[in-house]
């Protein structure tokens, strides 16, 4: 086990010299969306901002709130500083050039970089952090994400749900190449139960978030039951992660892919952003495949507020480089 630095983001900041970063992250309709950007700005430690505004297919369902979040979202940022003629605009389904673009034009002129991945769908923010992470050009490197005070219920989540694909930038299964699964739960394992039962000698490890709150243990425990009713070969085994231990969630992987070829490992990320930023870091260093059943269209109301209304509490910063050195290298 290493020691990787990850909480409270003045710790973490405190753990360096001082330096001036760039950061990226992305205009959504959360709450939450632009908190760790303000948090750095008020620090005073930011240079410069890379911002992307992220469009999901339009639904007549949500045009209207989703459209009134967006505004909302664009005056806070303006009003902290943020200059909204820099906002680079994506629809949900953009080609991975364009993303790599961005990810390349975020880091070109500095070497110190902060990525919020809070509101970044993964499959924006699993390359964009693949490229961050092998950049040479970058030396120091922080992951953020920022804690909701709730998220919608009973409403859903997400609708329209593409198929089983591998996210962009990421290498598709092997079909003649025997796989471990690990598979992070979350709200969605619609499409995973499927492949489940269609591929009956895979194993499957599950990472399940722990300690978290009663409504998401609620949900995420109705996943793992849906993943394995009807299967009853003992293909499943459970492994606790805590919800935001991105490091403990990277040596949990580590452990259980020892031994194995990087392509014979494959992920699924459903469950919470820091355990999935830790199956992006290994898949990224070791080429293994991670496949994900992409949302098209996203609850407006996906969250709200941040964690008992306090920044200090809701964000959490993670060390992923430090000074040319990759504390998640395998």
């Amino acid at each position: 086990m290493k020691f990787r630095p990850w909480g409270n983001v003045e710790w973490v900041l405190s753990l360096s010299d001082t330096v001036k970063w760039d950061f990226i992250g992305t205009i959504g309709t959360e709450d939450r969306s632009i908190t760790a950007w303000k948090y750095f700005k008020n620090l005073g430690v930011i240079k410069s901002e890379f911002f992307s505004e992220i469009l999901d297919i339009e639904s007549p369902k949500y045009a209207y709130l989703n459209k009134k979040c967006l505004q909302e979202r664009r005056s806070q940022y303006s009003a902290g500083g943020g200059d909204l003629s820099k906002i680079k605009q994506f629809g949900l389904t953009d080609p991975l050039y364009d993303i790599q673009a961005f990810a390349e034009n975020s880091s070109d002129n500095n070497k110190s970089i902060i990525l919020d991945i809070t509101s970044y769908p993964k499959r924006f923010f699993f390359p964009i952090l693949r490229h961050l992470a092998k950049s040479d050009d970058v030396e120091n490197l922080i992951v953020t994400y920022t804690s909701p005070q709730r998220y919608a219920e009973p409403k859903p989540l997400y609708e329209d749900i593409e198929p089983w694909t591998a996210l962009p930038g990421f290498c598709e299964l092997d079909p003649d190449q025997k796989k471990i699964w690990i598979i992070s739960v979350g709200f969605l394992v619609e499409s995973l139960s499927s492949y489940v039962g269609d591929n009956q000698n895979e194993k499957m490890c599950i990472l399940i978030p722990f300690p978290a709150s009663l409504s998401v243990l609620r949900r995420t425990w109705e996943s793992v039951a849906n993943l394995e009713r009807a299967h009853t070969n003992n293909r499943f085994s459970k492994y606790r992660v805590e919800t935001f231990n991105l490091s403990a969630a990277f040596d949990q992987i580590c452990s259980l892919a020892q031994g194995a070829a990087g392509n014979a490992i494959a992920f699924a990320p459903f469950g919470p952003k820091p355990t999935s930023a830790a199956m992006c870091l290994y898949a990224s260093s070791q080429e293994a495949s991670v496949h994900y059943p992409q949302p098209l269209i996203y609850n407006p109301d996906y969250s709200k507020g941040i964690l008992d209304n306090d920044p200090e509490k809701a964000v959490n910063a993670y060390w992923i480089k430090h000074k040319g050195t990759n504390f998640y290298s395998v």
